[in-house]
């Protein structure tokens, strides 16, 4: 069995913990039902595949393992392998893409019935966030919000009208505890009215495909003035991209890669990003992606 899981990025600036956009990289994994006392086996390749466990520390053999314990059934032996085709400096929806594949694989092998948004709330209950693992779900445009017994409810939308999302990953990391940790406990209403304000015309522009609005309702007042002093160069990088032609600039996830979004001069907005990294003694790796509307799936 293989499997294909997509990367993502999330917050798209206002939308902190609650918007995720599903992207056309990929996270593969490939079981094998084996015989071996060993009940796991685990081969890696591809990008950070020096970070990525190949014991059962693994994370997507957690998530497996909760998956599993949830449908009420032991997991069989099996050979793993896992290739990943994600950026791995942080802020693609790494760790995301792992925990919704292992929850699906769980639920593959053992024949189980759970549903995608049964596999959601396995996947937030290991992740602590529905952003990235209901992007890596469903796929496109993700909306989530919480009900007052605390139940995720995610609505997917698909983003038809072609638009570029460039990323651009910094050769460190940013831990989102960390990420987390710097961001204060009280803000003024008026951020909190105008990060509303964004996000809900954020949704509708990427809905109705009015992407020239991207350049203004991407405006976040609750997390990325303060994530943005954990990326160095986040300041000359930014008026780079813009300066070139994107439509916005943020950071992905909890950093530290950036991204925009672009209808034209790809190439460009990436050589600036990449040159304004390296003048603040940064290397950088750049990619032109596209938006990928079809959640983790068997291939």
């Amino acid at each position: 069995m293989k499997i294909k899981i997509p990367c993502s990025t999330s917050n798209l600036g206002p939308g902190f913990d609650t918007l995720g956009l599903a992207l056309n990289r990929y996270l593969f994994l490939d079981v094998i039902l084996s015989e071996a006392k060993n009940p796991v086996k685990i081969s890696v390749e591809g990008n950070g595949k020096e970070h990525i466990a190949d014991d059962e520390s693994n994370l997507v053999i957690c998530a497996m393992k909760t998956g599993a314990k949830k449908i009420g059934k032991e997991l069989p032996s099996f050979h793993l392998h896992i290739k990943n085709e994600i950026p791995a400096y942080g802020g693609l929806g790494g760790s995301g893409a792992a925990i919704a594949g292992g929850v699906f694989l769980a639920n593959e092998l053992l024949n189980g019935n759970l549903s995608r948004s049964a596999m959601l709330d396995i996947a937030v209950e290991i992740e602590g966030h529905p952003d990235n693992v209901s992007a890596a779900l469903f796929g496109g445009l993700t909306v989530n919000c919480f009900d007052a017994e605390q139940k995720v409810h995610c609505r997917s939308v698909k983003i038809e009208k072609p638009l570029s999302v460039i990323t651009c990953s910094p050769h460190f990391q940013v831990h989102t505890k960390q990420a987390r940790k710097i961001l204060p406990q009280k803000i003024p209403l008026k951020d909190a009215v105008s990060n509303i304000e964004n996000a809900a015309s954020l949704v509708a522009a990427l809905m109705s495909g009015d992407f020239d609005a991207l350049r203004y309702v991407t405006a976040d007042r609750l997390h990325e003035q303060y994530r943005a002093a954990l990326i160095p160069g986040y300041d000359e990088v930014r008026k780079a991209a813009l300066e070139a032609g994107a439509l916005s600039f943020n950071i992905s996830g909890a950093g530290p890669t950036v991204f925009v979004f672009a209808l034209k001069n790809e190439k460009e907005i990436c050589e600036v990003m990449q040159k304004a990294f390296e003048k603040n003694g940064l290397k950088a790796t750049s990619e032109v992606m596209k938006i990928e509307n079809h959640g983790i799936r068997t291939v």
